[in-house]
């Protein structure tokens, strides 16, 4: 069997270990999975690890952040194997062989003995600053290829040492070209950082004093090293076939380069080019290896500080996002009308921050107006419209002379200079408290329930006309029917019957009726929580997919 482990870094909180040591792992934010990881963007189930045979398979379980593996996206079960990455959310999963993925040491033979080693058995002891102290290098280190194996360790020392600490992007690229010049001595540098197009800038540069001419960049070069992921050694440009066509090279008067990639997980930001036009010696091949070094210890401080800027501006956005839906949930009833005829309850549950459902209760004179709608799409865009179509029926519906003539002026309202064509289907009434009469609009909306005071359920009947913004000059037609003492009306949004199990299975119409038919006399506040649990009990651990809003009133004139 393939054995391995997991390495597990959360979005908040300390990296931990867990063995693969079950047929099955799942993984995700709710207490009930397998591997707890504490990120509030990941799922409460968000995806699993399932043995197959000798393999171990990755699976995404519908997560709204999609599971990525190696910066790819996992649309089907897909191997792993040690060294791989796997992003959730925020967090990040390394997968590693038995006992960690720890590589092999260097081979360290010609090395200088070290006066500080101690020497226990089949073990050496020895305090690490030694390998890069400027002794290890000097004049005692008699052998060639250990003397130049120890600067290269002391080189890339200095270089992660540098970059450890605090930096902008632009100070790390000077860096970078500083620490190449002062080791590799070109004639110029420079670092082309890939675009969003595909295509490349020159982010930074550096050439001897003296040096003249524009700088070298190659798109035969690029392709090479950038797009392919390939460290580059021209000793002749002259003669290497290669690049002998690439005009631009034999133009510059470049003699010798060397390239390396900034290659990352996710793939290569650009890359790191080196040219000599009147260097003594061409480059070799150590100094195209310390320059992939290099390059790779850039890239991944690259890759950091591109994560760290996406991390701030997420935190910035999720502020913003918490502000909208403060604002949106202050825009919804705080109260409803208090009389003896009638009993409200509402609520509105997004499945994101902000949502695109709405409810709303107007009190004029004897009437009680109500709408509950729910705006096409999701997101921002959702939560304006909402807004819109909000204060839009709070300022035309009262005084209007019929519902249908009120969802008429706003539909209008909604669908002039409507450039993204969106709409809203809603459910929309006008009740007389005296005698009970019922006056209704169904603008593409789910049908609204009567409960009668007799224990029977059933829909309101009459006409659905097309959703509001959709059409500009439709006219809406208006149902009227009279409330008996004791009689209720269910109004809710498609998030209640459309919610999902893990199975796949809907809530439907039908699991609604199941049960509303047991909500007997139920008070509103009452059907409104209980049919709200039941949307939560049935989906169980499957993420909320649209936003769920429920209205309830209760006729009481003259019961």
């Amino acid at each position: 069997m393939n054995l391995l482990r997991l390495r597990i870094e959360p979005a908040d909180g300390v990296p931990f270990l867990r063995d693969l040591d079950r047929p099955e792992l799942v993984l995700g934010r709710s207490s009930k999975t397998d591997v707890v990881i504490n990120d509030r963007f990941l799922s409460r189930v968000h995806a699993r690890i399932v043995q197959r045979g000798d393999e171990w398979l990755l699976e995404d379980m519908g997560s709204r952040n999609p599971t990525r593996l190696n910066g790819q996206p996992v649309m089907s079960p897909s191997a792993l194997k040690a060294g791989d990455v796997i992003l959730l959310a925020e967090s990040r999963v390394i997968v590693e062989g038995p006992g960690g993925a720890v590589a092999p040491p260097a081979d360290t033979a010609g090395l200088p003995a070290q006066s500080d080693d101690t020497l226990r058995g089949s073990t050496i002891f020895r305090s690490a600053s030694t390998f890069f102290a400027p002794e290890a290098v000097a004049a005692e280190v008699k052998d060639p290829l250990a003397r130049s194996l120890a600067e290269r360790l002391k080189f890339l020392n200095e270089v992660h040492r540098a970059l450890a600490g605090p930096i902008t992007l632009e100070a790390l690229l000077e860096l970078i070209l500083e620490r190449a010049f002062a080791h590799l001595q070109p004639d110029e540098g420079a670092v082309f950082l890939r675009r969003a197009d595909g295509g490349f800038d020159r982010a930074a540069s550096r050439r001897l004093p003296g040096a003249s001419g524009d700088l070298l960049y190659s798109r035969r070069l690029a392709e090479e090293v950038a797009d392919k992921g390939m460290a580059a050694l021209v000793t002749d440009a002259g003669i290497d076939e290669r690049f002998a066509r690439a005009e631009s090279i034999v133009v510059s008067g470049v003699r010798s380069l060397v390239a390396a990639p900034l290659l990352a997980s996710e793939g290569s930001h650009g890359m790191i080019v080196l040219s000599a036009r009147q260097r003594a010696r061409p480059f070799g091949e150590e100094d195209m290896e310390l320059l992939a070094a290099l390059a790779s210890a850039a890239a991944l401080r690259i890759r950091n500080l591109a994560l760290a800027e996406e991390t701030a501006q997420r935190r910035l956005l999720d502020k913003e996002l918490d502000l909208a839906r403060d604002i949106q949930m202050g825009m919804l009833p705080r109260a409803f009308p208090t009389s003896p005829e009638l009993g409200i309850a509402a609520t509105l549950r997004p499945a994101r921050t902000v949502g695109g459902d709405l409810y709303d209760v107007v009190e004029e004179g004897p009437h009680v107006w109500f709408i509950v709608g729910d705006v096409s799409g999701k997101g921002v865009g959702a939560a304006l419209f909402m807004a819109v179509t909000k204060t839009l029926f709070r300022a035309i519906a009262p005084g209007e002379a019929s519902v249908g003539a009120a969802l008429t002026r706003l539909n209008r309202e909604l669908a002039r200079d409507n450039e993204r064509s969106m709409f809203v289907t809603a459910f929309a009434a006008r009740l007389d408290r005296p005698s009970g009469t019922l006056e209704y609009t169904n603008a593409g909306h789910s049908p609204t329930y009567r409960l009668e005071a007799g224990g029977s359920i059933g829909t309101l009947p009459g006409p659905v006309d097309p959703a509001l913004g959709a059409v500009e000059e439709h006219e809406y037609r208006t149902s009227v029917v009279r409330l008996d003492p004791g009689d209720g009306l269910v109004a809710y949004t498609d998030g209640v019957v459309e919610a999902r199990n893990a199975a796949g299975g809907e809530l439907a119409p039908a699991g609604l009726e199941a049960y509303l038919r047991g909500c007997g006399d139920a008070r509103p506040e009452a059907i409104v929580r209980g049919l709200v649990e039941k949307v939560e009990e049935f989906a169980g651990e499957t993420p909320q997919y649209d936003d769920v809003t429920v209205l309830a009133l209760r006729y009481r004139a003259g019961a």
